[in-house]
């Protein structure tokens, strides 16, 4: 179980996310948003290029959804993902750029989240994950 303070600005749940090097020694710390109505955690390519993966040979592409219309992303998986002091390795993260303006450089989606039971408590403003 882990449990941490989050902060919340413009109705988003920002947390830290680390991301695993293909290495396994490298990682790269990003701003993330939780993001419950998204499948897949998302995060820049430039932070996935930096830690070694390949975007040329992606696992798969899917198009994706936004706001702002519909998107190409380049699925691959990554060694790790740490969020709220829980680790999930071997994962698979869609690779593409938020929107410049965006308060985070990434979404931590469900594909994390689906491993734990989560508690949000907004009064205290904490996030718990238990394995379940």
């Amino acid at each position: 179980m882990a449990r941490i303070r989050f902060a919340r600005m413009r109705g988003l749940i920002i947390l830290n996310l680390e991301v695993g090097g293909i290495n396994g020694n490298d990682s790269n710390f990003l701003p993330v948003a939780l993001d419950t109505g998204a499948s897949n955690t998302t995060i820049p390519p430039k932070v996935a290029t930096a830690l070694g993966y390949d975007l040329s040979d992606p696992k798969s592409e899917v198009e994706i959804i936004t706001g702002g219309g519909v998107i190409a992303a380049k699925i691959i998986t990554v060694r790790k993902l740490t969020a709220v002091g829980e680790t999930i390795e071997n994962i698979d993260v869609s690779c593409h750029d938020l929107p410049e303006n965006s308060l985070v450089d990434g979404v931590l989606g469900m594909n994390f989240l689906e491993h734990f039971d989560i508690d949000i408590s907004f009064s205290t403003r904490t996030i718990e994950l238990r394995a379940y």
